[in-house]
């Protein structure tokens, strides 16, 4: 019986190596107009030497084509994000996030985790639940201690989240987490930032996933889900005595607490009324001239684990072989090893530590 040549994974493979069709074309020897039909339905099986062509120049796998997959779009937050993005970049972020989310779903079918304290979702309304009072909520739902939130990976993915690690390749676009149909909460986040900007940008993306469940005016969730994130890593009556002070010689102390950027905390300041505009406006001025080149004391990027476990799981427990693992997934050996088992990082993604 022939197995069906999906569509949507040549769309993804060749979108992963960012690749036109007509490029495409070129390297493999399979002409664009053959190509082109592949993708829209009119050629719905390809020959062997096509196949094996494609297969070679893409660097998948035959039976990544054949999977019974399908391709999902973004969430509908971050649009003005996105659009700085050129369209190239774009649909290799996409694609390597969905071949990504499909790798996970088939090793969640053998994993299994119990969860106490899911993330759960909060919805804002007119009587009063505001972002500010959401983080106030999560904080105390899964019982943060008062102060810096210590590890925001492992407290998330001990509530049931999947933390990657990417190089996006770009500067405009920090993350994206997106709820699936049967999957956890998955925030892909991008590892060549700073590491108090990935924080903030992760419990951004958190904000997210608890408020944002519909989709509303992009530039209003982004706003929610900044106040969210504020809030959740500088709850106001907590740090309001180390802010007693605002000078820019005496955050990079405060910043080593609570683990966030300098930046953040002068915005901090300001949205809690320590600061007047006046003085806010005169704070980010020297804040410009002073860390023209990024700021000082940089905190470390925390790492995900819960990927990690369950590719472990299936080796120790399981007892899967490399070349198990790429059967399983749709992947070869040599991208499973680099990408998953510690080398070096395949398809510009970096796996869990």
């Amino acid at each position: 019986m022939n197995r069906a040549f999906n569509a949507d994974m040549l769309r993804l493979a060749r979108d992963a190596r960012e690749l036109t069709q007509a490029e495409l074309a070129e390297r493999s020897g399979v002409t664009q107009a053959f190509i082109s039909k592949l993708e829209h339905g009119l050629n719905t099986q390809p020959g062997e030497d096509a196949l094996r062509q494609l297969s070679e120049t893409l660097r998948f796998p035959e039976d990544f084509f054949f999977q019974d997959e399908r391709a999902i779009g973004f969430p509908h937050f971050h649009f003005r994000k996105r659009a700085k993005l050129g369209a190239k970049p774009l649909a290799r972020i996409g694609a390597v996030i969905n071949i990504r989310r499909q790798h996970i779903s088939k090793l969640l079918r053998s994993y299994e985790v119990e969860i106490a304290k899911p993330i759960p979702q909060i919805e804002l309304d007119d009587g009063g639940m505001t972002p500010e009072k959401a983080a106030e909520r999560l904080r105390a739902y899964w019982m943060v201690p008062k102060g810096p939130v210590g590890d925001l990976v492992e407290l998330i993915e001990s509530g049931g989240g999947i933390v990657v690690l990417a190089s996006f390749g770009t500067s405009h676009l920090d993350g994206i987490s997106f709820r699936s149909e049967g999957m956890p909460p998955l925030f892909f986040m991008n590892k060549d930032v700073p590491g108090e900007r990935f924080r903030f940008s992760l419990a951004h993306e958190l904000g997210h996933m608890v408020m944002h469940n519909f989709p509303d005016d992009d530039e209003k969730m982004e706003g929610e889900a900044h106040r969210f994130a504020a809030s959740f890593l500088m709850p106001s009556q907590e740090i309001k005595p180390y802010l007693a002070s605002v000078k820019l010689s005496g955050l990079g102390r405060v910043k080593a607490y609570w683990k966030v950027s300098i930046k953040a905390l002068i915005r901090r300041a300001f949205d809690i009324k320590i600061i007047t505009p006046s003085q806010y406006k005169s704070l980010s001025i020297q804040y410009s001239s002073s860390f023209k080149q990024g700021e000082p004391g940089e905190i470390e990027m925390e790492q995900p684990f819960r990927l990690n476990r369950m590719v472990t799981f299936h080796r120790e427990k399981l007892g899967y072989s490399i070349e198990e693992l790429g059967k399983l997934l749709a992947f070869r050996p040599e991208d499973v090893e680099r990408v998953y088992l510690g080398g070096r990082p395949g398809l510009r993604l970096v796996s869990s530590r």
